[in-house]
């Protein structure tokens, strides 16, 4: 067990956590943003095969950067249709590391950077793509995580890519605590559980 992996075992209450999240769902307080994160999405991962990305289209991208999360479209359009693709592409496809591949789309000096991007659109992307093995990285996943006290201070400092690492090794821990089927699942929990901890500051 690694130390980020231990740092977990704090025990906040997991079956109280896991109900309020199950009670949120029930509620029908999940269902807009499970449209606008999954719903809309459902057919991206046929999008997202590699002989598929140089036809995504810009209706296509948009979709993606909205269930990213993104707040800026505006200076996201002004990136080009082929540098999207060219980065997607990287990302997903390119053989040199998770973490070198995360870095150059993620950094603001990266190589694959696209304007009006962050963290949160190269780690969507990879989660539309392989939901058992890859998160999204949020505000409200950091806000979760501190409120669960398993935020690490180093998830925002120095290479983002050997943070994503470190940072998917922590939910992971939560995904098999909680028994949730994959990525998306806890993504919607840390949703839950990051507007919790804002309302109650």
């Amino acid at each position: 067990m690694t130390n980020s992996a231990a740092s977990a075992r704090a025990q906040p209450d997991w079956s109280g956590l896991s109900d309020s999240y199950r009670h949120a769902e029930a509620l029908g307080q999940l269902t807009a943003f499970r449209k606008r994160r999954w719903d809309r999405t459902s057919g991206a991962q046929t999008w997202l095969e590699q002989a598929n990305i140089p036809s995504i289209k810009d209706g296509q991208i948009g979709i993606l950067y909205r269930g990213a999360g993104g707040r800026n479209l505006t200076k996201f359009r002004t990136n080009a249709v082929a540098d999207i693709h060219d980065a997607m592409d990287f990302l997903l496809y390119d053989t040199i590391k998770l973490e070198s591949r995360f870095d150059e789309c993620a950094s603001e000096s990266g190589a694959f950077s696209l304007e009006g991007t962050g963290r949160e659109w190269p780690s969507y992307l990879l989660t539309l793509q392989e939901p058992r093995l890859f998160a999204p990285w949020n505000h409200h996943t950091d806000r979760a995580l501190r409120r669960l006290g398993m935020y690490q201070s180093n998830l925002r400092k120095g290479h983002s890519g050997l943070s994503y690492l470190d940072l998917l090794e922590i939910l992971e821990y939560l995904r098999v605590r909680l028994q949730f089927p994959d990525f998306r699942t806890v993504d919607e929990f840390c949703y839950v559980v990051g507007r919790a901890g804002q309302n109650n500051n």
